[in-house]
């Protein structure tokens, strides 16, 4: 009874900040700011330098099951496998569209469409409105390629992600889709920008 009455007084002094406050704008709230508070308790570190160091740290745990398995389609490493499939969606975009979308750096970039190339997962053929351009599309060993690797994904997606429960997933994703949705909006201006620009760009500072 204790706890409902904590739960029903916190909801109060919520809803006084925020008037239009959901039950579920609330749990939301009420666990992050739990969790963060814990977090900061335990590790005296600020949550964006936490966040930061656990991307980069579970990008490399997945990078290395998604290495594993390529191998079983004959890809070198991640990288390949997203070029390829970003090429299926997009149908027959210029190399430098590619590229943008992949957020990539170009010579890196070039690379990858060279080696997808040769092992004629992608065709390039030139750009019939700009001769200097040159287009992209998926072959067909390449969407058999695609086709192949699916089974395998979705095994490297359970040993990345199995562990959570269907809601924390799907809390998750809609989290990240916020973020990519807003740096996807900035990244034009920023892709050029020195460090402080992109800062202020980025922070509204």
């Amino acid at each position: 009874m204790k706890t409902i009455v904590t739960l029903l007084n916190t909801y109060a002094e919520m809803e006084q900040v925020y008037p239009d406050l959901s039950i579920e704008d609330f749990c939301v709230k009420f666990l992050t700011e739990k969790v963060q508070t814990q977090n900061n308790e335990e590790t005296g570190f600020p949550i964006n330098g936490q966040l930061a160091g656990l991307v980069g740290k579970l990008n490399n745990f997945a990078g290395l099951y998604c290495k594993k398995a390529m191998q079983n389609v004959g890809l070198n490493n991640i990288d390949d496998w997203v070029y390829l499939i970003t090429l299926s969606q997009m149908g027959s975009p210029k190399k430098s569209e590619l590229i943008y979308e992949m957020v990539s750096e170009f010579p890196s970039g070039i690379d990858i469409i060279k080696r997808l190339v040769v092992l004629n997962l992608v065709e390039e053929y030139p750009d019939e409105e700009d001769r200097r351009s040159k287009r992209l599309k998926i072959t067909e060993n390449g969407i058999a390629v695609l086709v192949k690797s699916m089974p395998y994904m979705n095994q490297v997606g359970e040993m990345a992600f199995g562990t959570l429960l269907e809601n924390e997933k799907i809390m998750i994703l809609n989290v990240l889709k916020r973020l990519d949705s807003f740096h996807t909006g900035h990244y034009k201006d920023i892709r050029t920008a020195e460090f402080e620009e992109a800062f202020q760009l980025l922070t509204n500072r």
